[in-house]
């Protein structure tokens, strides 16, 4: 049995991006025959034998080629990475690709003959090169499924969802075998707390983070549905109040904005509460995305800023009306 070389250390920026960028496109919104994986470059620097990550880039997902699902790096992939690497090159110390990361959702955590492949051309260049793998299930629900139908799936205790890999020896090419690297986070301890918020994530993720651009249309029928329930409640406030002076009852009407201003805040709260969250994602992007979505994400979360701001003092003036 190859005996592994050092420790992998890595912080809780880099977890939650991992966890984000592979859950946005195989979660419980989308039907498992449709889950994608994806498929992102580890950047940091090695200490001694230790691998110290200090970012993680999502670059691509599965896209189908010729009626077969494939994730894998394309020539403009591979002009991103290297230009993303001389600019990581320039800090002190200098940092490099030291590994990938991949999704295998749903299924067991291992390096297919294709991972295999990949990780060659990596370890080739770095002895020391690691290939990161997770599976969200495997996370969400403690377990690891089997890699042969029939065989028991096995109960997992405070496991983080993913293992990291490197081959025994690269030169045996595609038939290599690999083994799993120790890994430790520098900022947190692995405990029933961390697994608890990691799993929360998953859930935030499944909830406000669309795969692909359905991100722009989910976000604006959100800030719409919700904009929608803050007009209604106005309107209905001052309808309400009109009524109540026609019929003489003023001296419900303090009440009744009082309570109706109480239930605009709720919804307001709600909505500022999923926006913030919005603006939290966006950071996830592939890498790809980022130049063309973050300025059309901001231009929706800029207008909802805009529009809700202010909105209760409307309700203090409604008595006047």
């Amino acid at each position: 049995m190859v005996q592994s070389r050092g420790t992998v250390k890595l912080n809780l920026e880099i977890y939650k991006t991992i966890i984000a960028t592979t859950t946005r496109y195989a979660n419980a919104r989308i039907p498992e025959e449709e889950w994608a994986e994806v498929y992102g470059l580890l950047y940091g620097y090695n200490d001694g034998d230790n691998v110290i990550i200090t970012e993680a880039i999502p670059f691509t997902h599965t896209k189908k080629q010729r009626h077969i699902l494939k994730v894998e790096f394309d020539e403009e992939d591979y002009a991103l990475a290297a230009s993303i690497e001389s600019d990581f090159y320039m800090k002190d110390p200098p940092q490099y690709i030291v590994g990938w990361y991949h999704s295998h959702p749903g299924i067991k955590l291992m390096l297919s003959q294709d991972d295999i492949k990949n990780q060659l051309a990596w370890q080739s260049n770095n002895p020391l090169a690691i290939a990161l793998v997770f599976n969200p299930v495997r996370l969400l629900k403690q377990m690891e499924v089997p890699a042969r139908k029939g065989d028991p799936v096995t109960q997992l205790h405070l496991d983080s969802g993913f293992e990291i890999y490197r081959l025994d020896d690269p030169n045996r090419g595609i038939e290599a075998a690999f083994h799993a690297i120790p890994f430790e986070f520098t900022d947190y301890t692995f405990d029933e707390n961390l697994l608890s918020n990691a799993q929360e994530f998953v859930q935030w993720v499944t909830k406000a983070f669309p795969r692909g651009d359905a991100i722009l249309a989910d976000y604006q029928r959100f800030i719409d549905n919700t904009w929608q329930k803050l007009i209604e409640t106005y309107e209905g406030t001052v309808s309400y109040v009109q009524r109540l002076k026609r019929k003489g009852e003023t001296t419900r009407i303090s009440g009744i904005i009082t309570s109706q201003s109480q239930e605009a805040a709720k919804i307001l709260d709600q909505g500022n509460a999923m926006i913030n969250v919005f603006k939290m994602m966006k950071i996830y992007l592939e890498y790809k995305e980022r130049e063309r979505l973050v300025p059309q994400i901001d231009s929706l979360l800029s207008d909802w800023d805009q529009k809700s701001n202010g909105f209760l003092d409307k309700f203090k003036t409604i008595s006047t009306l």
